[in-house]
């Protein structure tokens, strides 16, 4: 028999996902046969898996080691910590300010990104430890382009997570960009045009008129502070 008490990274989700997490390799419907069986329960009674889940809830697997081990084989991944610039943390969610040239997520297989670099960062600091990546993994809710620099909120837990991607979707928080740019702008102005992303070359264009496979855009700006030239240099 094997224990497991929720803590505050797997509350908020359903029994039934938290079971596919812990138990990756098993099919479906060896997780609803155990439940059925009452092979796993939840605080000591039988659960369907449409349960959700508390901090301090008690799970109990009464399967073999060997069925245990079988189905919660985990890819072992080695993360990378690197120093961070944190502008705000709590027991939910952390921001850092992502330098440019970072990636904000994956790109490819091989890529490190700033979800490497925070999860390296929480493992080391003891905010996180690796059995708990088994059915939670802490991930930014908002991106940035690669050469880009800016705030990151990332949720430490799956409420942080929730939380704050609902008021990213919602709009309830705002979103605010500065740009460097060669000259001088001296009055706000909206730009509404049609963008038009080039993957090969990671550049786009803007149009005055929709061409094919182009997006809707829509952008104000306003200038917010000028900057002297030396010697030609920008």
């Amino acid at each position: 028999m094997k224990s497991f008490q929720i803590n505050n990274n797997e509350a908020g989700q359903r029994f039934d996902k938290y079971l596919k997490k812990l138990l990756s390799e098993a099919p479906g419907s060896f997780v609803y046969k155990m439940l059925r069986k009452k092979n796993i329960t939840l605080n000591g009674k039988k659960a369907d898996g449409t349960e959700k889940l508390n901090a301090g809830d008690e799970v109990k697997l009464f399967l073999a080691d060997e069925t245990f081990e079988k189905f919660s084989k985990k890819e072992k991944i080695s993360y990378p910590y690197t120093e961070l610039d944190i502008i705000y943390e709590d027991t939910d969610i952390l921001i850092i300010n992502k330098p440019a040239g970072m990636l904000s997520q994956k790109a490819g297989q091989e890529d490190v990104s700033a979800n490497e670099y925070i999860i390296g960062y929480l493992l080391k600091s003891g905010a996180l430890s690796p059995e708990e990546l088994n059915t939670f993994r802490p991930s930014i809710c908002n991106r940035l382009d690669r050469n880009t620099s800016g705030l990151l909120i990332a949720g430490k837990s799956l409420k942080g997570l929730q939380d704050m991607s609902e008021q990213l979707k919602s709009r309830s928080m705002e979103k605010y960009y500065r740009c460097l740019v060669k000259g001088t702008i001296k009055a706000s102005q909206m730009i509404e045009g049609w963008l038009l992303k080039d993957e090969r070359s990671n550049q786009v264009q803007i149009f005055q008129k929709e061409v094919s496979e182009s997006k809707y855009i829509k952008t104000e700006y306003q200038p917010v502070q000028y900057f002297s030239i030396r010697n030609g240099d920008f």
